[in-house]
């Protein structure tokens, strides 16, 4: 069986669930985050600000459905992709005017991290395979 064919079973294990929820609602928190931050630096109607937001949410828009399907290979994707968000954060951060959003947005990264890790390390432990 491919890895990225492994379905998860019916109900998941209640620690797999936790941090599955964890990382989803992280994920969404950060997303909403670099809206409301893309629509308050530049207006929500323009063209540049839907640019602008499109080219930060992409990357986690596209493992949305992988991870609400509990698949690993999402899951591990994302490991790479929340570091941009992370690096992004830090550069928001060491500007004055937006440490507040750089460093909310370093918080909801390092969550979604550590969700995933605890995610994938207990899906390994359950199902002895991973990414």
């Amino acid at each position: 069986m491919r890895l990225g064919a492994t379905l998860p079973p019916a109900p998941l294990p209640k620690r797999l669930a936790r941090a599955r929820l964890l990382v989803l609602a992280a994920s969404y928190a950060l997303l909403l985050t670099i809206y409301l931050r893309t629509g308050l630096s530049l207006h929500l109607t323009s063209l540049a600000a839907l640019i602008a937001w499109g080219l930060q949410a992409l990357p986690l828009l596209v493992l949305l459905p992988g991870l609400h399907r509990a698949r690993p290979r999402a899951y591990a994707w994302l490991g790479f992709v929340i570091q941009l968000a992370f690096i992004h954060g830090v550069l928001l951060a060491f500007n004055p005017e937006r440490f507040a959003p750089g460093l909310v947005q370093i918080a909801l990264s390092v969550i979604v991290f550590a969700g995933l890790i605890a995610f994938l390390r207990g899906w390994r432990r359950e199902f002895g395979s991973g990414p």
